[in-house]
């Protein structure tokens, strides 16, 4: 006799959304391991779980291809002694929660009913490392696995806050055509947490953010919000080609790069109004042909567990075709960014001479500022790495300068790797 087959493959029901759907085929008839439940996103191997004030509740359960739930299979569970249990970690926390052995009620299927405080005690508003779960028929052993994530929707900021009239989807739809590009940031703590702002046509007007906490996972979950009278109630004249250039999500602040300006939002974790307040930080001398060839630069760090030295840093570049020190065209700041200070300071005249700061960054852990540099007449491209003095960079390098091959023409950007010291450079080789 053949060995059960045992698969994946992702169902669709009219009725209920499911989870991963885990296949025991013996003989004709196919049976799933599927879980399901209130406000739960679920796709091919993965769950998506939330986290609120009330109780979290999932049902898990074995049906046949008629979706109908399997008595014959969850009874040779059962009566084995097997019921799913549910493991919830990250990088500090662990915890293994057992379904009930009994199906609910009579009904077929098994059910967990866990109270938050079982999970966690804390409800402030604070930057929290999001929940890795997974539900297996069999810790160990690999049995009907889902994996997933559990978020919590009371304590993360950005989801604490009003950011401005929700469109329609409707609305939504009607911007399409007008957009030339989109600039995605997500929440440093919780990879499903993210923003999306439509960078629009010339001809265009408006600040637009989607809102997601799924990650994206399906288009009507992303919440989409008009913050145009927002940025307009800080601006004294100009309104007309107002449209998103650049945002950065950090743990307590959303900073966003518009076309007429810079604008920091107050600290997330203490909300005094529904909705979300904007200020805008002054940069002297720089106009709209500006602002819409600046970029926003981001060391991405969770502070869950955060260390009494750590804060964030954003810094802004121009692309300034002006003849100006390199220090009127970079700037940074730490939270709240209430001050923004020049990255380098140079004295030198020729203008094709000056090295162009494509991203700067600040390292923590070393107390170093890390510029990626291009100069314009050599063509030149390289890495210098600077220490911090009194929270400003040493005109003297740390190391001598990493320099790129003569074929790498066009450096975009810099990033670190959010989980590890590994520093990426990218952009257009020759």
């Amino acid at each position: 006799m053949e060995s059960p087959l045992i698969y994946v493959m992702l169902v669709l029901l009219n009725v209920f959304v499911f989870s991963s759907g885990v296949i025991h085929n013996k003989g004709k008839e196919r049976t799933y391991f599927s879980c399901s439940g209130e406000g739960i996103l679920t796709g091919l191997h993965t769950i998506k779980l939330f986290l609120t004030m009330d109780n979290l509740k999932v049902r898990c359960f074995f049906r046949n291809e008629n979706q109908s739930p399997s008595k014959e299979i969850l009874g040779l569970f059962t009566s084995g002694g097997l019921a799913p249990n549910m493991i919830i970690t990250n990088s500090t926390f662990y915890g293994g929660y057992y379904f009930k052995l009994t199906p609910f009620s009579n009904r077929l299927e098994w059910l967990i009913d866990i109270p938050r405080q079982n999970i966690t005690v804390n409800t402030d508003i604070a930057a929290v490392e999001q929940w890795m779960i997974k539900i297996t028929m069999h810790e160990g052993l690999n049995i009907y696995d889902t994996e997933g994530t559990l978020l919590d929707l009371v304590r993360e900021p950005i989801l604490q806050w009003n950011l401005g009239r929700v469109l329609t989807e409707m609305e939504v739809r009607d911007l399409y055509p007008e957009v030339n590009d989109i600039k995605v940031t997500k929440s440093p703590c919780a990879n499903d947490v993210a923003l999306i702002g439509f960078m629009m046509k010339p001809s265009s007007n408006g600040v637009f953010i989607g809102k997601t906490i799924s990650g994206f996972w399906t288009y009507k979950e992303c919440i989409w919000h008009d913050l145009t009278e927002i940025i307009y109630a800080e601006l004294k004249d100009e309104h007309q080609g107002l449209t998103v250039i650049d945002l950065v999500l950090t743990n307590h602040f959303l900073v966003i790069l518009t076309s007429l300006g810079l604008y920091v939002s107050s600290d997330l974790r203490y909300p005094t109004t529904s909705q979300i307040k904007l200020s805008r930080a002054e940069f002297c001398g720089f106009e709209r042909v500006d602002y819409i060839r600046g970029n926003l630069w981001y060391n991405e760090k969770c502070f869950a567990n955060r260390e009494s030295f750590e804060v964030d840093y954003v810094t802004i570049t121009f692309n300034r075709n002006r003849t100006l020190s390199e220090s009127s065209s970079c700037f940074f700041s730490k939270e709240p960014f209430l001050h923004w200070l020049p990255c380098v300071f140079s004295t030198i005249k020729n203008e094709k001479s000056i090295p162009r700061v494509i991203t700067f960054l600040i390292d923590q852990e070393t107390d170093s500022g890390i510029y990626l540099f291009n100069v314009q007449d050599t063509k030149e491209t390289y890495v210098t790495v600077a220490m911090l003095k009194d929270g400003k960079p040493s005109p003297r390098p740390k190391f001598p300068s990493f320099h790129f091959p003569s074929t790498f023409t066009l450096p975009l950007g810099m990033i670190f790797h959010p989980r590890s010291h590994f520093l990426y450079v990218y952009g257009s080789q020759a």
